[in-house]
C-alpha cells in the first residue's frame, strides 16, 4: 500500500510526521526486524527529533489520525498498533548525531530512517534490562553473520590486474 488515506495506520503516521517536518527514526526491535533480525516485538519504537516538552505536537498529530493516547509517549493507532515515542535513547549520542548515521530503508513506499543494528544493540546493552538479553543475542548473531558474509564475498571476488601482478 502506498502512503495515503487507505494505507496502513503506521504508514499514515510516518507520512504525517514527515509532512509536519518532524524528524524521526525507527529504533528498537521494529528497526531490527526491518533489517532482517527475526524476533517478536510488541510495539513500534519511534525516536522523535524534538525535545520531550514538545511531545504534544506528536500527540496532536496522532489524534488527527484516530490514535488513542495511553500516556504522553504511547499511542495505539486505529488498527491497535502500539507506538512508543522516544525522545532520548540510553547509551547513544544525540538524535541529530544518530540521525546522520541512520540507514534509509524502504517501507510501503517510504524511505524510513532506521537506527543501524550495532546502535540498537548498544542502546539495549546500555539500558541493561533483562528483557533485552535475547534481542542483544539475536542482533549480535545477525551482525556476525553479515560480517562473515562480507568476508566471504571479498574472498570470492576476482583479483584486479594490479593485484595479479603483485601476487
Amino acid at each position: 500500500m502506498e502512503a495515503g488515506s487507505k494505507s496502513y495506520p503506521i504508514v499514515q503516521l510516518f507520512t504525517a510526521l514527515e509532512a509536519e517536518g518532524i524528524k524521526f527514526m525507527l529504533v528498537g526491535m521494529s528497526a531490527a526486524n526491518l533489517q532482517g533480525v527475526l524476533a517478536a516485538t510488541v510495539d513500534v519504537d519511534v525516536w522523535i527529533g524534538l525535545p520531550s516538552r514538545q511531545y504534544m505536537r506528536v500527540i496532536n498529530l496522532c489524534h488527527k489520525l484516530g490514535a488513542v493516547l495511553r500516556s504522553p509517549n504511547k499511542v495505539f493507532l486505529s488498527d491497535d498498533t502500539p507506538v512508543d515515542f522516544i525522545y532520548e535513547v540510553t547509551g547513544l549520542a544525540s538524535f541529530a548525531r544518530e540521525y546522520r548515521r541512520a540507514i534509509r530503508l524502504p517501507f510501503h513506499g517510504l524511505k524510513l530512517p532506521v537506527l543501524p543494528l550495532d546502535r540498537i544493540c548498544r542502546s539495549k546493552r546500555a539500558a541493561g534490562r533483562d528483557k533485552d538479553q535475547l534481542h542483544i543475542l539475536l542482533i549480535t548473531q545477525a551482525l556476525r553473520a553479515r560480517r562473515a558474509a562480507g568476508k566471504a564475498r571479498q574472498r570470492t571476488k576476482p583479483a584486479t590486474p594490479h593485484q595479479r601482478r603483485k601476487g
